[in-house]
Order: structure tokens, then C-alpha cells, then sequence
């Protein structure tokens, strides 16, 4: 029996090598064109921009014709325009308000915050001053103080304020006082303006001193009792202050154990 031929079938391109090369010729063509159209495009967007920021510079339309402050307490408004890095007339494309900002709180540290935005034709400023939680002595001047821990001059109303005066040997202290005013504060209310002088004694406890000049010996700050604590020393102190004309102190030192001691003064 004669033996079957086998056949053996191969694919075989119809394109020719000079078509592939004809077709990556044509796309290396398009993407130069497409780069080159590019390059042009940029070039133009960034020197039409810079000529055009040289014209805005240059533009007598685009300056500031107005400067207005807000938020004055005791800073006065011609006082900040005569920090100003800028005045009216100033083209309002140069002012660099984060620079103004920075440098103004520098130099009025009674300035808590300062915001500086541009509009058309025109720069607002808002002021955010500093209230004082205490004051402090700075030598032979009287400094208000805030919550931040920041000392600044006392400036209008400021100097009447019915806060206490805080007694510190270090910045430590002077941190701690402030922390126990903040919540003594949110705790006693207006019983915190009868409060003329606040420190610590040596082993870390709080002293204050009265407005009539009882001193109050409080002891550790205490935080999780601090309400409790203080409507207790309220009830002691108005009760003493019934039956004594003047009181030289009122121990709260030993309160957790259930103790307190009041001192009248002697006649």
C-alpha cells in the first residue's frame, strides 16, 4: 500500500519589509510634527505670558487704590498702614501678603493673627488681637499674657482688665499658672475677676491672692475634682466671710481628705 505524502503548510507574509519600514517612517513623522507643534506652542504661552505679566506690572489699572483694616480693638488702623511693606498707588501684583503678614506680628506682638488678601484694586486687612488671660512683669513694665503663652504690651482697655498677676521663676511656671487660669476659669466664672494675684510655692502648689487680700492656698492643680473642688472652697469662703470681718487665708491643701482650714485675720 502506497505511503500518503505528508504536506507542510507555512504562513507567509503579504506585507512586504518595505511596508513596515514605510509605516514606522510615517509614525516618527507624526510624532516630530505633534513635539515640534508643542515646543511652539510653549514657547509662545510662556514669552505671550511674560510679556503679558510685564504689561499687568507696568498697568496703571491694577493698583491699590484702597487699603482697609478691620478688626481694631486697641491697634489703630494708621498705625498697621504705617508697617505696611506697600502703600496706595503700589502696583498690586508685587505685594506679598504671607511677607506683610509675617513681618507685622513680628513687630505687634499684641497681634494674635493678621490676614492679608487682595482684591481688585483694593487690600484688605484683618487684625486678631490678643486679650490678656494675666499680666506679667517684664522689669519695671507690666505685660499682658494669653493663653499661648505670649507676653505683649497692654495696650487701651487692656490696662483696667480684672485679671491676676501671675509670680513665676521660669517659663515652666509661667506655662502651668496659665493652664490652671484656663480651666480655673471655665470653672469658677465671674468668681475669677476677685482673683488679683496667682503663683506657685515651692513644692508646686497654687497660691492665689483675693482682691481683699485673702490668700487662698489651693494646693495641686487637681484637674478630674477642679468643679467640685471649687464649689466647696465657695461655700467655706462665703460662709467665713459671714462671720469675720477679714481672712488671712483659707487652706484647701489637704481637700481630698475631706479637709479644710480658714484663718481669720487678727484685729
Amino acid at each position: 500500500m502506497a505511503k500518503k505524502k505528508r504536506y507542510v503548510y507555512r504562513h507567509v507574509s503579504t506585507v512586504s519589509g518595505y511596508s513596515r519600514s514605510h509605516k514606522k517612517g510615517r509614525k516618527f513623522i507624526k510624532l516630530f510634527f505633534y513635539l515640534i507643534v508643542f515646543i511652539s506652542v510653549a514657547f509662545v504661552a510662556y514669552f505671550g505670558g511674560k510679556k503679558l505679566i510685564n504689561l499687568a506690572y507696568k498697568s496703571d489699572r491694577i493698583v491699590v487704590k484702597d487699603i482697609e483694616v478691620t478688626g481694631t480693638k486697641n491697634v489703630t488702623k494708621s498705625e498697621i498702614k504705617e508697617l505696611l511693606p506697600f502703600k496706595i498707588g503700589d502696583n498690586l501684583l508685587k505685594i506679598n501678603p504671607s511677607k506683610a503678614e509675617d513681618e507685622i506680628k513680628r513687630l505687634k506682638p499684641e497681634l494674635k493673627n493678621i490676614v492679608i488678601n487682595r482684591y481688585w484694586q483694593k487690600v484688605k486687612i484683618r487684625l486678631y488681637e490678643r486679650t490678656p488671660a494675666a499680666f506679667v512683669m517684664c522689669g519695671n513694665e507690666m505685660l499682658g499674657i494669653d493663653f499661648d503663652n505670649t507676653p505683649f504690651p497692654l495696650r487701651g482697655f487692656m490696662v483696667t482688665m480684672k485679671v491676676p498677676k501671675l509670680s513665676y521663676k521660669s517659663n515652666a511656671e509661667r506655662k502651668k499658672l496659665l493652664d490652671f487660669i484656663k480651666r480655673f476659669k471655665s470653672a469658677c466664672g465671674g468668681f475669677f475677676v476677685d482673683v488679683s494675684e496667682m503663683q506657685l510655692n515651692k513644692t508646686g502648689d497654687i497660691i492665689f491672692v483675693m482682691c481683699n487680700e485673702t490668700v487662698i492656698l489651693w494646693g495641686a492643680e487637681e484637674q478630674e475634682i477642679l468643679s467640685h473642688k471649687f464649689r466647696k472652697f465657695q461655700k467655706i469662703y462665703a460662709d467665713a466671710m459671714s462671720k469675720y470681718k477679714r481672712l488671712e487665708y483659707v487652706d484647701m491643701t489637704l481637700y481630698r481628705f475631706g479637709r479644710a482650714m480658714v484663718k481669720p485675720m487678727a484685729d
